[in-house]
């Protein structure tokens, strides 16, 4: 890839980044925070899911999916920093984070969210709990009580107790979000993959997204690379996170707008 290409990958990567903005003014704490309104389904939903809201949720997976585009954003653009690995890290945080949102809004049917949104909470509560363990600490109430916690408000919402408590990984949540856009689960997926692999440090990854040269000199059986930061591969990693989020919001805004409740 020549250097005007990369150039151009850029600048059409900075195109997508800048989508942030109305993004950044909503989530700054000077700004009023918007409700659900009143015979909205947000509105609905949280009431179903009391205390686990889901507007709450979904606020808060969006607004760590746009802080990591923001700090991507402020890497690449304002500082002219190019890691190698570094970005994909925060490229596949937002992927994660804009899909739990996603993940959570996009059922029609109010017993799916529900049930979904009790899912997270359970993947939030083991989480929590597993840290006190390493902590040596305790809380108020224990892992099992907060569980049967969630099992109630599934018995009284008719979702499954059983299927409330099983918490979800990123794998079913980035797959099940990506097959609500127009191109598919696939390109999402592949995308996190990618992104997890380079933040876990795995060869494949590493060999596949990074740029390439092989040097001479090498001993038979051996090769001496000289590895650089891919732009192009960077560039799918930021337009698929930035894609979702945008899902992620206007799915937000639809839930949250008064109408006949479902």
């Amino acid at each position: 890839m020549t250097g005007d290409e990369e150039q151009q990958l850029f600048a059409e990567m900075f195109r997508h980044l800048d989508k942030i903005e109305p993004w950044l003014k909503r989530m700054d704490p000077s700004s009023p925070h918007p409700t659900a309104r009143e015979r909205s389904i947000m509105r609905r939903d949280d009431k179903e899911t009391h205390p686990y809201q889901l507007s709450q949720a979904a606020w808060h997976a969006l607004s760590h999916a746009v802080d990591h585009l923001h700090c991507l954003r402020t890497v690449l653009k304002d500082a002219h920093v190019m890691h190698m690995y570094a970005p994909y890290s925060l490229a596949r945080a937002a992927l994660e984070n804009a899909s739990a949102a996603v993940w959570l809004l996009a059922p029609d049917d109010r017993a799916e969210r529900i049930l979904r949104r009790l899912r997270f909470a359970t993947l939030d509560i083991r989480g929590g709990e597993a840290m006190k363990k390493l902590l040596g600490a305790t809380g108020p109430k224990t892992e099992a009580e907060r569980l049967d916690e969630v099992r109630a408000i599934a018995r009284r919402r008719g979702v499954p107790e059983a299927a409330a408590v099983k918490a979800p990984g990123y794998a079913e949540i980035v797959k099940t979000a990506g097959d609500t856009m127009p191109s598919g689960h696939k390109a999402f997926l592949i995308t996190w993959k990618m992104c997890s692999a380079i933040a876990h440090g795995d060869f494949w990854a590493t060999l596949n997204v990074v740029s390439r040269t092989e040097l001479p000199g090498a001993p038979a059986g051996f090769a001496h690379m000289r590895i650089t930061a891919n732009v192009q591969s960077l560039f799918f990693a930021v337009f698929f996170a930035v894609q979702i989020t945008g899902a992620g919001w206007r799915l937000y805004d639809d839930r949250s707008q008064t109408r006949r409740a479902r």
